[in-house]
């Protein structure tokens, strides 16, 4: 059986993280021998390592100072196949392997529309521009939605061959156990609408016009609104919500390591996101039943809602439309199982074949 490696910067929790370990876990089933390589090893989900992992601490300060470290690896370990997300490691990793004879196979994956994120982040310029360098040495690319795949083929300007598109394994066992523990939240027992938007609280996932659309939606129905999640923008967006009067209407909950029941027990998953790779979150409130309305960006949610048909997509930043998106999704819910067979699709099983068919 193969030895199949992955690296991680950290485990501190971000989606990235999270479904790494889904697929290790999956490929650990399979009788694969795993190793995980973290750079530093911090974070929520160090408790989550899976059992049966290898794990190498590689124990740098920062990403640049492990690639002679991931070189070292490389050479004296050897693995079959080294798999690395997000792409400013992914250069790195290649970077390495081109400092080594080995045959180790490079699999670099991409979670991000990165010319949308170079465009509105000027510090991931540097990032496109390796990309556009350093991908042509990776043996295969994966990507986590045709939209993502479309976009790395234009600025890395490989062979169409070398780039797959491979969803994310999101929905688990474990994902509807945890969806169906009990919440604590006063609104959700006051007989009144509550829409729930679950990310971090970053300037890509525009809030501002989530918020602004909320307010319009005051207007009309009794409603409430639950962000759940941390971040950069958490002190502005509370300064927002006071100007716009929503004090009482909106509530900043926080991180929480297991936002499943609040996507369950809401009548609405609201994504405002000004730019995606994929939007893991809509298959997450799918999974729990619950209605969705989303931006149509790039990359991912037109994909997961098939083009509108399981759910309102909206521009991004345009207020109104998703004020009206709003307001006709709590009238007019989709069907629980509908959604709940869609989310079934983006399986741990699902996207195990589809690796073991590149490997």
């Amino acid at each position: 059986m193969k030895k199949i490696a992955f690296i991680l910067y950290s485990l501190e929790g971000g989606g990235v993280e999270r479904l790494t370990l889904h697929l290790i876990n999956g490929l650990l089933d399979k009788g694969y021998n795993v190793d995980l390589l973290v750079v530093q090893l911090k974070g929520e989900y160090v408790e989550e390592i899976p059992d049966g992992v290898n794990l190498v601490h590689l124990n740098k300060a920062n990403l640049r100072s492990s690639l002679l470290a991931i070189r070292s690896y490389l050479k004296v370990h050897q693995p079959d196949i080294l798999i690395s997300a997000k792409d400013y490691i992914n250069l790195i990793v290649l970077a390495a392997k081109k400092l080594t004879r080995v045959k180790t196979k490079i699999i670099v994956s991409s979670h991000v529309n990165i010319s949308e994120q170079a465009r509105r982040l000027p510090q991931f310029k540097n990032v496109k521009c390796g990309i556009s360098f350093m991908y042509r040495f990776a043996d295969d690319i994966v990507c986590v939605s045709k939209g993502v795949a479309e976009d790395i083929r234009e600025v890395s300007r490989v062979s169409s061959e070398k780039v797959h598109v491979i969803y994310n394994p999101i929905v688990t066992p474990e994902l509807l156990e945890n969806g169906a523990k009990p919440v604590y939240h006063p609104w959700f027992n006051e007989g009144k609408k509550v829409l729930v938007s679950v990310g971090r609280l970053h300037v890509q996932k525009d809030y501002p016009t989530l918020l602004h659309a909320f307010k319009s939606v005051c207007e009309e129905k009794e409603i409430r609104l639950l962000l759940v999640g941390d971040g950069p923008e958490m002190d502005s967006l509370r300064e927002l919500a006071s100007k716009l009067q929503l004090d009482d209407l909106v509530d900043f909950v926080g991180f929480k390591n297991n936002p499943y029941p609040y996507m369950k027990q809401a009548d609405l998953f609201v994504l405002s996101s000004a730019w995606e790779g994929f939007g893991n979150v809509l298959i997450e409130a799918f999974a729990m039943g619950t209605t969705v309305v989303a931006t149509d960006c790039p990359s991912g949610p037109a994909e997961i809602l098939e083009y509108g048909k399981l759910g309102t997509l909206v521009p991004v930043g345009e207020v109104e439309k998703m004020a009206d998106a709003i307001a006709h999704a709590l009238d007019h819910p989709q069907p629980e199982a509908v959604l709940k067979e869609r989310a079934s699709t983006f399986s741990i099983e699902n996207c195990v074949r589809a690796y073991e068919r590149l490997f």
